[in-house]
This record gives C-alpha cells, sequence and structure tokens, in this order.
C-alpha cells in the first residue's frame, strides 16, 4: 500500500513537473542553501525519544519546475532507556529532487530524495553497536519570500524509510523503520536574479541611447527651441523662448513692471508711462495733465489745483470743478467714529508733507469734514479733531507747526450726498486750503 501510495505521488510530481518545464519562461536558476531545523518522529521499534535535528541542503533548480538540491542533516535521540546517558546519533548525506507544478503562482512543491545514512549507538555507553541504512524521503513543502527575491522561510514535511542492515537494531528484528520529519528554515539564494540582472542591461542599454541635448539649460531640447540662446535661468515658453506674461510687449527678463494691465501703453522698462510727468504713473494719476513742475499729491493731483464738486454760490471752472484753493487729500482716513489716522493715510500724509517742506513760503488751513450720520455738535467736535491729527502728523514729518492752521467743519460741506454709501465716505475727507 506504501509503495503503491509513493509511486503514484511520485509520478503525479513528475509529471507536474515536466508540464511546468514544457511551459517555462525564464526563469531563477541561481545557487541557493536551505538550512534547517528537523525533528524527526522517530519509529517505536528504535527504542529511541524523537530527534531533535538539523538539516542543510544546497541545490539549484533545473528546470522551471524541477530542484536539485544535496542534503546533510544530524540529529540527536535520547534512549527510551533512561538507563542510558548518552544520545544516539542519526546522521546522513544525499541528494534530493523538488518538484514544483507552477512556481510562478504556487509556492508549493513535492520532495523525493535518497541518502546514505549512519546511526551511531553509542555502544561505550551500553547500547547496540553503530551501523549504516539506506534512507529514502518523499513529501511536500513551501517557500514564501520574505526580503526580496533573496531570502525565504521554508518548510516541509516528509515519509521517512531507513532500511539498514542490522536485524538487532530494533525491538522487532525488522530491517527498516517507518519515521515522520518535519523541517523549518530559511532558503537563501546567491547571486542576483534574472529580474534584477534584466534590470541592469536595460539600464546600460539606456545609458547608450544618445541623450537630446538641451544647450541652454531651458527645459526645451535643442531640436525644438526656436531661441537657442536663453540666458540661464529664464522662464520660456514652449517654443524655448523668453516669456512676456503680461503681454505688455517686453520680456519678462526686462520687464521691470511685470504685472502691467493688459493694453496700458508701458515703457521701455515695461512700466506704465507717465504721460505728464508728475512722478505718478497714468495708470493711478487722478490729474492725468498736471501742469509741468507742479507739486502734486500720491494721486497725482497738484497741490492748488484739485476738483471739487461745487456747492451752492460756488464759481466752477471749464471742466466744472469749484474755484477753490482746497485740495482733497484723498485716502487720509481715520479708524471708525475715531481721529486715528489708519496707515494708508500716514503713507498719502508723508508725500503731503515733502511737498510742504519743499515749498516753505505757503500756509495752508486743514479741514476736516465728516458725513451726516450724528448730530451736528458730535460731528463738528469730530472734524476739529481729525484736522488736529493731521496736523500733528505733519509736525512731526517737519512742518513747522506756524504754517497750519486747523477747522472743523462737521458735516457742513458735503462734496457728495450723504444718501447713499459711496457719498458719505467721499465726505468723510481732509481738505488742504492754499491760505493767502
Amino acid at each position: 500500500m506504501i509503495s503503491r501510495l509513493v509511486a503514484t505521488t511520485c509520478g503525479a510530481a513528475l509529471l507536474a513537473g515536466v508540464t511546468a518545464t514544457a511551459h517555462a519562461q525564464e526563469q531563477d536558476k541561481r545557487f541557493y542553501v536551505a538550512p534547517m531545523a528537523m525533528f524527526t518522529a522517530v519509529d517505536d521499534n528504535r527504542q529511541l525519544d524523537d530527534a531533535v535535528g538539523g538539516v542543510l541542503s544546497v541545490g539549484k533548480p533545473l528546470t522551471s519546475g524541477l530542484n536539485f538540491e544535496l542534503t546533510g542533516w544530524l540529529s540527536e535521540a535520547d534512549y527510551e532507556d533512561t538507563s542510558m546517558t548518552e544520545p544516539a546519533e542519526l546522521k546522513g548525506f544525499g541528494a534530493s529532487f523538488l518538484l514544483f507544478p507552477n512556481r510562478n503562482e504556487l509556492p508549493f512543491f513535492g520532495i523525493i530524495g535518497v541518502s546514505h545514512g549512519t546511526t551511531e549507538m553509542h555502544p561505550a555507553a551500553g547500547g547496540p553497536a553503530n551501523y549504516e541504512s539506506t534512507v529514502g524521503d518523499i513529501g511536500i513543502g513551501a517557500i514564501y519570500p520574505i526580503f526580496s527575491d533573496r531570502v525565504y522561510v521554508r518548510g516541509q514535511a516528509m515519509y521517512r524509510y531507513d532500511s539498514h542492515n542490522r536485524r538487532d537494531a530494533g525491538d522487532t528484528g525488522k530491517d527498516g523503520f517507518y519515521e515522520a520529519v518535519a523541517a523549518l528554515g530559511l532558503h537563501v539564494t546567491i547571486g542576483k536574479s534574472p529580474a534584477t540582472l534584466a534590470a541592469e542591461k536595460e539600464a546600460e542599454e539606456a545609458a547608450l541611447v544618445p541623450v537630446v541635448q538641451d544647450s541652454d539649460n531651458d527645459g526645451v531640447n535643442d531640436d525644438a527651441d526656436a531661441c537657442p540662446g536663453t540666458a540661464r535661468g529664464v522662464k520660456v515658453d514652449s517654443r524655448g523662448c523668453e516669456r512676456d506674461s503680461d503681454g505688455d510687449g517686453v520680456l519678462d527678463g526686462s520687464d521691470q513692471c511685470p504685472n502691467t494691465p493688459a493694453g496700458q501703453p508701458v515703457d521701455a522698462k515695461g512700466c506704465s508711462l507717465d504721460g505728464d510727468n508728475d512722478g505718478v504713473l497714468n495708470q493711478m494719476d487722478q490729474c492725468p495733465n498736471t501742469p509741468a513742475g507742479a507739486e502734486v499729491l500720491a494721486d497725482g493731483c497738484a497741490l492748488t489745483n484739485d476738483c471739487r464738486i461745487p456747492q451752492p454760490g460756488d464759481q466752477v471752472d471749464a471742466d466744472g470743478c469749484a474755484v477753490t484753493q482746497a485740495v482733497i487729500l484723498r485716502g487720509v482716513n481715520f479708524d471708525l467714529d475715531s481721529a486715528r489716522l489708519t496707515p494708508n493715510a500716514k503713507a498719502i500724509l508723508d508725500t503731503v508733507g515733502d511737498a510742504l517742506l519743499s515749498i516753505e513760503s505757503v500756509n495752508v488751513e486743514i479741514g476736516g469734514h465728516t458725513d451726516s450720520l450724528g448730530s451736528n455738535a458730535y460731528n463738528q467736535k469730530l472734524s476739529q479733531r481729525r484736522a488736529e491729527s493731521v496736523k500733528t502728523y505733519l509736525s512731526e514729518r517737519g512742518v513747522d507747526a506756524s504754517r497750519m492752521e486747523v477747522k472743523g467743519y462737521g458735516e457742513a460741506e458735503p462734496v457728495a450726498p450723504n444718501d447713499t454709501a459711496e457719498g458719505r465716505e467721499l465726505n468723510r475727507r481732509v481738505e488742504l486750503k492754499i491760505l493767502e
């Protein structure tokens, strides 16, 4: 029965190995070593306890379905007779075949092997003499990768027949023992796998392929670069030419004003033109036709030439502006219900202070104005405090305080209707009036 089972198992394993070989592609044929711990369920007729030891196999795949191994093993087992103090040694050396039905998809294999075995019974301790035997193994196993394609965990279980030449070796007088063997350990390959070698070969071949050059290092290869001499670090378009991001006709590398509004005329530096040469660029100049040489505020309007909405009885000029020496300081605003200047207001007053310092013969009145929200009396006081706040700031900038008078007008002189938020915002203002 056992011989029939062995023959059937071996036949099936061999058939699977041959079938896998027929369909195998390029395979891993590296040598390997497999050190494993071994446990043997010893035949009771040996009069020994179960044995513990190790096995070392050195092998190599022959085909996709077949490995060949040389195997050595050694184990020790105590006597059932406790008077025997020295253990018996069971060892052997032989060859095995591992049969893989489908190596690439299933980690399992069949194993058949034959070994020359030696049993040393330590006669000096009172046991029987040593003897030799022929050992046959058949079983199954599995390997599973634990570190890339180099190190695997391996386990196997085998049915072992130990055929010896001493009938006095056991307690039955038979010429063989039947045992079960289990082993667990590592399966370590030697050298590089075909996949690794293929990848290295591919990398070497790729290194031999001519590299398309990018002479100016702008990210566009020479064969597609319409502007091959671009300076290092300059941003380019898909043709390799320097960009004009704001479309003003001045390339980014020379454009000192890179965010010019679309359609805005610019100078050679890419900056908006200053049509009246007053130092205020056109897109910020609320008085674009200031006479040459006139001192202007931050909005481009002259100290003596600002346009105010006329009040009843005011004279007007050809532009419909009230004829007055007052200048609205646009942008000089205050915190809500406060005379504290905002940072933007201080920036504008810095320009006003510079202008006053450059024209020392001019004295001015600083007039504070509010919208119509709140009582007349409250607005009168608030406008006075705001005017004084402006005077204080200009004095700190170096303008002689004696050149400045302050007056709060409250809500008495609006420049826009107070029935809209926009109008009220225009009315909350500070004006400079040139004094004779």
